[in-house]
């Protein structure tokens, strides 16, 4: 008897002829039992030999085979630039909950932010045949870039704003960092610092664009010492506190592109002994799971990561089920006011 792993006694893979060969009946039966869509009708105790040969050499269908049979894998790839970012786990859920419940997988690939390893990613979802691929990430332009998109003939929705000809599901950055800083200069601030993500992203461009045109509208500076380059990483949001700190004029708020760096920042800021929001006021992006958590709670505009994912996957169904391409979706953001935002020091 060949062991369970799905290899015959002399070490090669078990095929549809060794479970034919097991059961005593044609490869055609073999097949035919593997795909009841096809409507054959099967003996049960013929069906019950094939099952049990199945079971007794540890065979596995060619899923790929079977896909350019029925010229569909169920599947769809779903690339995004950083696994470890709290932005992308709902964006994730929210497409998967959508696939599954039409009755697909989702292989979830993380770049890295590399266009190395996205173009990489790309040619294996393709060469496996995926229905379909939804490419997530803040528009970073080397990583997707056209170049890289579109030498692939494959319906693509991205998420963000890009430079490429696919059906995007994106929220307004522009108008949501104007937002955040109409807040404080609601509040009365007029020296607010933000610290911004890769400025390759378009996502950050945008944002930090937003931040200026409110203080622009003002007769505010929006340029200079207190605009700093982060990486969206913690240790970026706290590393930019120092020389904020230092400039002149030093500011009385700070926007930081993304919560992961309003967290850095934060521990910055006690670091120096300032408290949140008597000495300085902080405003984050995405109102992730710990932004109502931590101490002072952190305002922050809300991004709906799992409304963007389930309406990126459902343009993409809805388009591979009736051929017509999708429009763009516009998602809408909000502000969160919590406790970390408050008038400026007298």
């Amino acid at each position: 008897m060949a062991a369970r792993s799905g290899r015959a006694n002399d070490g090669k893979a078990v095929g549809i002829r060794d479970v034919a060969a097991a059961a005593g009946v044609s490869v055609a039966t073999v097949s035919r039992v593997l795909n009841p869509e096809l409507g054959y009708p099967i003996r049960d105790e013929t069906r019950a030999r094939v099952h049990d040969a199945i079971d007794r050499l540890g065979y596995r269908p060619n899923d790929l085979a079977r896909a350019l049979q029925q010229r569909s894998t169920r599947a769809i790839g779903l690339v995004i630039p950083d696994i470890a970012n709290p932005y992308y786990p709902d964006l994730v859920r929210g497409s998967e909950d959508v696939a599954s419940a039409r009755g697909y997988r989702v292989v979830l690939c993380n770049t890295d932010r590399s266009a190395e390893k996205t173009g990489q990613y790309l040619d294996t979802l393709v060469s496996q045949r995926v229905d379909g691929i939804i490419v997530a990430g803040g528009g970073d332009a080397a990583a997707w870039s056209a170049e890289v998109l579109d030498r692939y003939r494959m319906k693509i929705v991205v998420v963000g704003r890009h430079d490429v000809a696919y059906p995007s599901v994106r929220v307004d950055n522009e108008a949501a960092a104007r937002a955040a800083t109409e807040h404080l200069l609601g509040l009365g601030h007029r020296h607010i610092a933000f610290i911004a993500g890769p400025l390759d992203s378009s996502t950050v461009t945008d944002r930090l664009a937003g931040h200026r045109a409110a203080l622009g509208e003002r007769g505010l500076d929006a340029s200079g010492a207190l605009i700093k380059e982060g990486t969206f990483a913690e240790s970026s949001g706290y590393d930019a506190v120092a020389p904020l700190l230092a400039a002149d004029p030093r500011p009385t708020a700070v926007i930081a592109a993304n919560d992961r760096m309003a967290f850095g920042a934060l521990a910055a800021l006690t670091d120096h002994g300032l408290r949140v929001p008597d000495d300085m006021s902080l405003v984050g992006f995405d109102d992730t799971t710990l932004a109502a958590y931590t101490r002072p709670a952190l305002t922050t505009v809300a991004i709906p990561t799992y409304e963007i994912g389930a309406t990126a996957m459902s343009a993409l169904l809805d388009w591979r089920d009736d051929r017509s391409r999708p429009a763009d979706a516009h998602i809408d953001s909000h502000l969160v006011v919590r406790d970390s935002s408050g008038p400026p020091p007298s």
